[in-house]
């Protein structure tokens, strides 16, 4: 799960500012570890024919709802990734790295039940689908966290390695300047 990596957030604006060159080595070497994680969240995106009935798009739907359906061809293109630092949550805490769901579907499908629980017509039938996985209630979800929980903290510690690698090259060029 999380980890803490002090002054991370520091060392990529230092990096950027000073060595260009190696602040974008770093964040390709941190793609390398969370693109993998994507891909496989992509691949626990249901079918269409999986979806419960009514969730695919309607021609005729108008209003809030029109947007609001399944698609698992737009649900799986709306999974990325990013290397860019997250905003920082309630305890102040920030991310280097995270993968998510840009498409309305994709984050019904990911979230729905999360915090009133399997109740109602819906929520059961995803469910069957796929259960949502996670320590608890803040962190679960079927998709992405399910990817997130397979792939064992090797992400987290590739990560933390290329920023502690990038760490030792930045010291040693800011040595050499002086």
């Amino acid at each position: 799960m999380p980890a803490k990596l002090q002054g991370a957030i520091a060392l990529k604006k230092a990096m950027r500012q000073f060595t260009p060159d190696l602040a974008k080595e770093t964040n390709k070497e941190i793609a390398s570890f969370v693109r993998p994680l994507a891909k496989k969240a992509r691949g626990f995106m249901p079918s269409n024919d999986a979806a419960p009935s009514g969730w695919l798009k309607r021609d005729n739907a108008k209003g809030r709802w029109a947007t609001r359906y399944y698609d698992a061809s737009e649900a799986r293109r709306g999974i990325s990734y990013k290397t860019s630092a997250g905003r920082a949550n309630s305890r102040g805490f920030r991310s280097l790295a995270s993968i998510q769901s840009k498409n309305i579907g994709g984050i019904i499908y990911e979230w729905a039940g999360r915090a009133s629980g399997i109740t109602g017509n819906f929520t059961p039938k995803l469910e069957a689908i796929s259960q949502l996985r996670g320590k608890n209630k803040g962190m679960t979800g079927r998709a992405l966290y399910r990817a997130y929980a397979k792939d064992e903290g090797k992400a987290t510690a590739g990560v933390i390695k290329a920023m502690e690698k990038a760490a030792a090259k930045f010291n040693a060029r800011k040595t050499i300047l002086k």
